[in-house]
């Protein structure tokens, strides 16, 4: 089964990746100062607002000592629902359900949930060197449930970028455009015209039908989406990208696989 290390992380290693975090986030707003590091707490990617609204669930920190964890050897069954999959992290979270952007089986005792933007350089490292590693060791082996929210908040047209992956999803392709829409980070710091041509190309490359494509993107219930994603992270006190909620977790940042390890690690008992 598949639990967290309970131990404490010393306060040397603790201020290491309070650096690492530093040095691997989008962030969405410059001009706010950045609070003082503590040992206790893991920041956001981002400094947090004062006025903003509290977490619905407790969020336990990387490097802060977790509440007792309850056996997974049985996990709460997931809700399947006609807006998509939402599991009991998900729920403690207030997070909504997602139809197109989860992988793996909603059954999986760790449920990993991304914030992300696809023109964030350091989202991007972390789709290229960790991803894929993380599926192939965790979700496709039925550890974990990895779903996608998107926080459109680093890049001028990220937005736009959320919105087609959200509209290839409605045609089947949403992993795949996902994987495309990486690819290509750096049209998403371009004007609207080029993006948006880029946007034409994958759909062709990926056999998509790129007028409904736009259609969909263009529909207010689509928005709605995106809106409501950018609603939860900042409910959860989460302004900047990646960040990750590991059931009740944060890690924050482009962390290589060697952490997910760690904090994925099984406990030998």
């Amino acid at each position: 089964m598949t639990r967290y290390r309970s131990s404490s992380i010393n306060p040397i290693r603790a201020f290491v990746l309070f650096l690492l975090v530093l040095l691997a986030g989008c962030t969405a707003t410059a001009n706010i100062p950045t609070p003082s590091p503590t040992i206790a707490r893991l920041p956001t990617v981002t400094p947090e607002p004062p006025a903003a609204p509290a977490p619905t669930a407790r969020v336990i920190r990387l490097g802060e000592t977790p509440l007792p964890t309850p056996s997974l050897t049985v996990t709460p069954t997931p809700a399947i629902t006609e807006n998509g999959v939402l599991t009991a992290s998900m729920a403690q979270l207030g997070l909504s359900a997602e139809p197109y952007a989860v992988l793996g089986d909603p059954a999986a005792p760790v449920t990993v949930v991304e914030f992300t933007d696809f023109g964030c350089a350091f989202c991007r490292r972390y789709h290229q060197l960790t991803f894929y590693a993380l599926v192939a060791e965790f979700v496709e082996t039925g550890k974990v449930f990895y779903v996608v929210k998107h926080l459109p908040v680093t890049s001028p047209q990220g937005e736009r970028a959320a919105l087609a992956a959200i509209c290839a999803g409605e045609q089947g392709r949403y992993w795949e455009m996902h994987n495309a829409l990486f690819a290509n980070g750096e049209a998403w710091q371009s004007d609207a015209t080029s993006a948006q041509r880029r946007i034409d190309a994958i759909a062709a490359e990926l056999g998509l039908d790129a007028a409904a494509l736009r259609v969909c993107a263009e529909r207010a219930e689509t928005k709605a989406v995106i809106a409501r994603h950018v609603s939860e992270a900042h409910a959860l006190r989460v302004f900047g990208t990646p960040v990750f909620f590991i059931n009740n977790r944060l890690l924050a940042g482009a962390q290589p696989i060697e952490v997910w390890r760690e904090v994925l690690a099984e406990r030998g008992e």
